[in-house]
């Protein structure tokens, strides 16, 4: 019997989007070209190549630093240690991959609202999308799979396509995009009731499965971050007894307070409520809410129907709730394909 133990990798590689290109291609052997590193928050260091893929490369001293990976060798019940030691390992890429997708949905849901436009392109990485990948002499190498290698693929097949520049973004765009994450990384840290991460992660999964037309997946997932949302506003916006407001509270609004137990008690419907009297809420969007948490509510509680329009909505007043919390422009949505 014996245990043989391995440093698990600290580095993962995924391809964040089918459809843009990151700056302008000057020569074809320059597809995995480093075209960007950036550290983030010291979590990790990010390397971004024109092809669009996100290389992360996790740094030791945070919480998702590569650990020793045991494998047990030999009959008889497995230790307890091994065992323990796998569920640290799911936990540590499930983290990873949480992290690896707010990085992206942050990213192009950034440039896609600076362009008001539509999200498209989207991918949604999970642990059958991810690879490693070492860097030399300023270009990135792969540890190709197939689950991996057929996307970037299909990308360089593109190339040979006229209206692939009017998916390759500016260097300016790509900088802004980057900025925005360290602006968010920031601000995650003075949420205090909603995590920020797991909201816009969810928010950028429920995008992809309403342009999948899921929507009755795409809606449940948004309306969990709208409730989220709206509790944190009550904290950033001091409508709580004992909170302070943000410096990023921004929205003119009417100074209402209500006590920590009557917050806790209150149903999204009256949370809502007390919202649009303070004018953080208006009425129109008060009315969509109120809408959308009665298609949830038949879709839960009676199994009724959502309709991409539907998920489309929900989405949209997803975004709209971002701006009350993150006071820049940041948005998610995508469209579908209605075919008459």
């Amino acid at each position: 019997m014996s245990i043989e133990k391995t440093k698990f990798t600290n580095r993962l590689l995924v391809l964040a989007n089918d459809k843009y290109f990151l700056g302008q291609l000057k020569r074809n052997d320059d597809l995995l070209k480093i075209t960007r590193t950036f550290n983030c928050a010291n979590l990790a260091t990010v390397s971004l190549t024109f092809i669009g893929t996100f290389g992360f490369t996790f740094s030791d001293s945070s919480e998702l630093a590569s650990i020793d990976s045991l494998k047990f060798f030999g009959e008889g019940r497995v230790p307890e240690q091994v065992i323990n030691n796998e569920n640290d390992i799911y936990k540590l890429q499930e983290d990873r991959i949480l992290f690896i997708n707010f990085i992206s949905a942050a990213f192009f849901g950034r440039i896609t609202a600076r362009k008001q436009t539509n999200l498209i392109g989207a991918l949604y990485n999970g642990q059958d999308k991810i690879t490693g990948f070492y860097t030399e002499q300023g270009m990135v190498a792969i540890q190709r799979t197939e689950l991996t290698a057929r996307p970037i693929e299909e990308k360089v097949e593109a190339l040979s396509s006229e209206a692939y520049q009017n998916y390759c973004l500016e260097n300016s765009e790509i900088d802004d995009a980057i900025s925005y994450i360290h602006h968010l990384l920031q601000r995650q840290n003075e949420f205090e009731y909603a995590d920020l991460k797991s909201c816009m992660v969810m928010n950028y999964q429920a995008a992809i499965l309403h342009n999948q037309q899921h929507a009755g997946a795409s809606l449940a997932l948004n309306f969990s971050v709208i409730e989220s949302l709206i509790g944190e506003i009550f904290h950033i916006y001091g409508l709580i007894q004992g909170k302070t407001i943000k410096p990023f509270a921004t929205q003119h609004h009417q100074k209402l307070m209500v006590s920590k137990c009557a917050f806790k008690k209150m149903n999204l419907e009256n949370r809502v409520k007390t919202l649009n009297e303070a004018d953080l809420i208006g009425d129109y969007l008060r009315q969509r809410l109120d809408f959308v948490r009665g298609k949830r509510n038949k879709l839960m509680h009676k199994g009724e129907r959502v309709s991409p329009k539907d998920s489309g909505e929900c989405q949209t007043i997803v975004r709209d709730l971002w701006a009350l919390c993150i006071d820049t422009p940041f948005e998610l949505n995508m469209s579908w394909v209605y075919l008459r």
